[in-house]
């Protein structure tokens, strides 16, 4: 249990250094492998695979190797710690071959993701499996804490997408998180029970990163959604009500703190019915694919239900461009630039001094969430160039100071931070660089996103479905 317990330990520490990571792109930009949040990632992300490997090795002497081979967990094990394996050399190449993209929901990121989420669930049913107790609180926090990972850069008021797809993607993570928590958790209180945990740990994360000097993400109200959920069950067992209870208490948890937590992406009045409705769809999705519909004799509905839903659920995937409002820089450093950059409520005014110096036009450009906006930088003597921008909406933006070569295609880009709707004052020095050429889609580029979409579709489909052995009562 000891080694469960550390495994589980670890993975904790292994999500508190990804909001640490983001929080490092988001405000300094581009880093080193052997930065520190890389290293306590990778260090804990170690320590989990090691301490599960350690169990597994446990597991396998006692019950000898021929038992052990039809072992569901121990082969969990090795899929889900195999599938974070194969993330990374992915996510290398994937770089290498497509070009740079800091998009989260991007194919190796999105694997990277739903395998850390399942070796969460493995350790969660391995807990259970060695006589649970108190240990369980532990296995369930981080489960729940893993649903959330795909809303880190949303938490963080650096949305790459439409706000209008935060609370469905939320919802979905929470729904499949309180489904599985409860099939291995007995507790009465077992999704309260993580919450807590979650809440907890999410506190601890706001002082660390607020010491060190980097922006913060928010502390989500799961707690709120997971007393509602476990409330809800004590007189309504079934997990289809989930579908309606999850989506309704996110909405009613997140939307009024967002309007005043800091770094949280908040969702416009007129984007809460579309984002309700989408929420409903994909909860409804994941009992579906959790639980299924054991009483019906209509595959017919059961197919066409779930093909409207997996379609609703791929459509901020499908209608996603290639982000550039939360770039760490990446490209050969040419220098760097210096800003002076001065924020009142939407309007941004900006001096720019690169260095080395550069001649000719350029180009303001402020980018969140999918919009783009440009504007002039007009020379101002001494290598100087000044503008300004009006944004639609306050929130993190991502101002860009382009520098096209009259000469030939290349283009020297720097990039600064702001926080429109907000009085600031900024004086920096930031990289200067010179980005890749961006690549066209491609017949290689398509089916490497088809390939790990669907082998991240493939493992998140088997873990819902993991460790089910009756339908729950219908009522």
């Amino acid at each position: 249990m000891n080694r469960l317990i550390t495994a589980a330990a670890g993975g904790l520490l292994a999500l508190f250094s990804m909001y640490w990571d983001d929080s490092l792109h988001t405000d300094v930009g581009r880093d080193t492998f052997w930065s520190a949040p890389h290293v306590l990632l990778y260090g804990s992300l170690l320590v989990t695979l090691a301490a599960t490997a350690w169990w597994g090795a446990g597991r396998i002497r006692g019950r000898g190797l021929r038992a052990a081979a039809t072992d569901p967990l121990l082969r969990w094990a090795a899929v889900s710690a195999g599938a974070i394996g194969v993330s990374a050399p992915a996510d290398e190449a994937w770089h290498t071959t497509f070009g740079r993209d800091a998009v989260l929901w991007s194919p190796p990121h999105l694997l990277a993701i739903i395998a850390t989420f399942a070796l969460a669930v493995t350790l969660l049913r391995a807990i259970a499996a060695e006589g649970g107790g108190g240990s369980l609180v532990l296995g369930s926090g981080l489960v729940l804490a893993a649903s959330l990972a795909p809303v880190m850069e949303y938490e963080s008021d650096v949305p790459q997408y439409s706000a209008v797809w935060f609370l469905p993607a939320a919802g979905t993570g929470i729904t499949l998180a309180i489904v599985l928590i409860r099939r291995f958790d007995p507790h009465p209180w077992a999704v309260t029970r993580a919450a807590l945990v979650v809440t907890a740990v999410r506190l601890a994360v706001l002082p660390v990163l607020a010491g060190l000097g980097y922006s913060t993400p928010i502390v989500p109200p799961v707690l709120l959604v997971a007393l509602a959920a476990d409330l809800v069950r004590r007189w309504r067992t079934s997990s289809w009500w989930l579908a309606l209870i999850v989506p309704f208490a996110v909405h009613a948890a997140y939307v009024p703190l967002l309007a005043v937590l800091p770094h949280g992406t908040t969702v416009a009045a007129d984007q809460i019915v579309p984002s309700l409705l989408v929420s409903l769809g994909s909860s409804a999705l994941v009992v579906l694919a959790a639980e299924g519909l054991p009483h019906t004799r209509l595959p017919v509905i059961r197919t066409a239900g779930l093909t409207v839903a997996a379609l609703t659920l791929a459509l901020p995937l499908l209608s996603a461009g290639r982000a550039a409002a939360h770039d760490p820089g990446q490209g050969a450093e040419a220098g760097e630039a210096h800003w002076r950059t001065t924020v009142r409520g939407s309007r941004i005014d900006v001096t720019v001094a690169p260095e080395p110096g550069v001649s000719g036009r350029a180009v303001l450009v402020a980018r969140r969430a999918g919009q783009e906006l440009s504007g002039p930088l007009e020379p101002f003597g001494n290598g100087v160039y000044r503008g300004d921008i009006t944004v639609p909406e306050p929130g993190r933006w991502f101002v860009y100071a382009a520098f096209p070569d009259d000469n030939g295609p290349t283009t020297t880009e720097t990039w600064i931070p702001v926080e429109a709707g907000s009085s600031q004052l900024l004086h920096e020095a930031r990289p200067l660089y010179v980005p890749p050429a961006p690549q066209k889609d491609d017949v290689g580029r398509t089916t490497a996103t088809v390939a790990l979409y669907g082998l991240s579709a493939a493992i998140l489909l088997a873990v819902a479905r993991s460790g089910r052995r009756t339908p729950l009562p219908q009522g």
